[in-house]
């Protein structure tokens, strides 16, 4: 196989910025990924693997590698796509020991297009579409109950006025938070983060948007589910990260690198996350195959103008391991159709 890459030398001038400066070199990615670097790709999958063959081939149609190795005496092989630079499959004494799960679909704030978003009925009826992860919004009241709301305020998808912090619990509850959507939904309740997690239990997992509030109660109510080391969190927040990090790793936490591939060494430096959010501006495919070489998985967001048959196309072919969306209708039959979605 011709492999090759181009090296983009960038070279950042801060000036007066408050802007950490890192001059260096970025790769950008032409044609399959090496084959020392599908062996690294095992080996986040395989610990103390000894490589011993890597032969190149195809899979589906796809360029691929089988890597094999052993440790200790058992004997391992594994097929790599060698576009996206994913582990698809591997085999231990011929016996099946890992499978790729397929794309993982996130409902964007449950659904915004079938039901008021953020509400039970939205979190139920993003599970009938087939989704996997429900995207939910966390904020604090007043009175310290951590509660589902996108807004700092209750006003866009309420009947009510005001800061959700400024307002106790038994206020938001008197709220209507379905009749601005449709009639059908009248009397729709905010719920709790315990009364999302309670009606979503067993059929999907959540996403936690933490937006504001005290990392030891969303923690403490993670816990109590029993959801730590299966729930995923985004915050704009690196901070807020880094405080509820601190009192567990068990939190799936999906930031977004500033500047696309620019940042990610920055934030793999900083946070080392399991899962790297990348939002459309700043998402492409060479951002995707270097997130996977550094043994993390790309969440990718194809919202409002890019939420097409187009943007998830692209984001299917790019590699990603979850897409979020708004349009579960269109996302999850395309992937089911492709063999992608389980």
């Amino acid at each position: 196989m011709n492999l090759s890459r181009v090296i983009l030398v960038v070279s950042f001038l801060c000036g007066g910025s408050n802007l950490p400066c890192w001059p260096g070199v970025v790769s950008e990615y032409v044609g399959e990924i090496s084959p020392v670097e599908a062996a690294h790709l095992v080996e986040f999958q395989v610990k103390r693997l000894t490589i011993s063959n890597i032969v190149p081939t195809e899979h589906n149609g796809v360029p691929a590698y089988v890597v094999e190795g052993k440790v200790d005496a058992d004997g391992y092989s594994a097929v790599v796509d060698a576009q996206v630079a994913r582990v698809l499959t591997i085999t231990r004494n011929g016996q099946a020991f890992y499978e790729w799960d397929g794309i993982i679909v996130v409902g964007h704030r449950g659904t915004v297009k079938f039901a008021p978003e953020n509400t039970i009925a939205a979190f139920n009826k993003a599970i009938e579409f087939g989704a996997d992860l429900l995207e939910m919004d966390v904020r604090e009241t007043k009175d310290g109950y951590l509660i589902i709301m996108h807004d700092s305020t209750v006003d866009r998808t309420t009947n009510g006025t005001g800061k959700v912090s400024d307002m106790d619990l038994s206020q938001i509850k008197q709220l209507d938070a379905g009749s601005w959507f449709a009639p059908d939904f009248k009397g729709e309740q905010v719920p709790t983060l315990e009364e999302a997690l309670a009606a979503i239990r067993g059929r999907a997992l959540p996403d936690i948007d933490f937006k504001a509030g005290t990392p030891e109660k969303l923690v403490d109510v993670l816990q109590k589910e029993g959801l730590l080391g299966e729930v995923t969190m985004y915050c704009s927040d690196w901070e807020l990260i880094r405080a509820t990090l601190r009192l567990t790793d068990r939190i799936l936490v999906r930031p977004t690198p500033s500047f696309g591939r620019i940042g990610l060494p920055i934030l793999l430096h900083e946070l080392n996350p399991p899962i790297v959010n990348m939002d459309w501006p700043d998402y492409t495919e060479s951002l995707i195959r270097e997130t996977h070489l550094a043994g993390k998985k790309a969440f990718v967001n194809v919202l409002r103008e890019n939420d097409t048959v187009f943007g998830m196309l692209s984001a299917i072919d790019a590699g990603a391991d979850y897409i979020q969306s708004d349009n579960l209708d269109v996302l999850v039959p395309l992937l089911r159709a492709r063999g992608l979605h389980k």
